[in-house]
């Protein structure tokens, strides 16, 4: 017969599992469901992988991103993290300026005039030393060739 020791032991190493194991995948799966049902286009995603991203659009098994302006990515709905988005950062550079201040102009007619004319002295210096590496070589076949008959006399 069983001994109702062992029967107890056994009931509470099964409970024991239950609670640590099984209990708390089903709460994270429950969370994962409630998540993906939440999400709807223009909500800000990442991805598993660590990739940030707008949803464009969303389908059953899919979703679009659209990770920088007119970049788009296809991904699957279960790489979508469940992980709370925190907002980007903004970074300032050793001027002070923020990021989203910094002002791109365009380069004056000078500045592009003088950027040509650096590439066209550098391109020019590029060919002569070209024309002497083949002249070099020309004249090196040349000796080569004269040692050949040289040797055949």
């Amino acid at each position: 017969m069983i001994d109702p020791m062992t029967i107890v032991m056994l009931v509470a190493v099964v409970a024991v599992f239950y609670f640590l194991m099984i209990r708390p995948q089903q709460k994270r799966a429950k969370e994962q469901k409630e998540k993906m049902a939440s999400l709807e286009e223009g909500s800000r995603v990442m991805t598993v992988h660590g990739i940030f991203g707008t949803i464009i659009h969303l389908g059953e098994k899919q979703a679009i991103l659209e990770i920088s302006p007119g970049v788009e990515m296809t991904i699957l709905k279960q790489a979508i993290s469940t992980q709370q988005v925190e907002e980007e950062f903004e970074y300032e550079d050793e001027s002070g300026q923020s990021s989203a201040d910094a002002d791109i102009s365009e380069p004056t007619d000078a500045e592009l005039a003088e950027l040509l004319s650096s590439e066209q002295g550098a391109s020019a210096a590029d060919d002569k030393e070209a024309a002497a590496e083949r002249e070099n070589e020309a004249d090196e076949e040349a000796v080569a060739a004269e040692q050949a008959e040289d040797d055949e006399k």
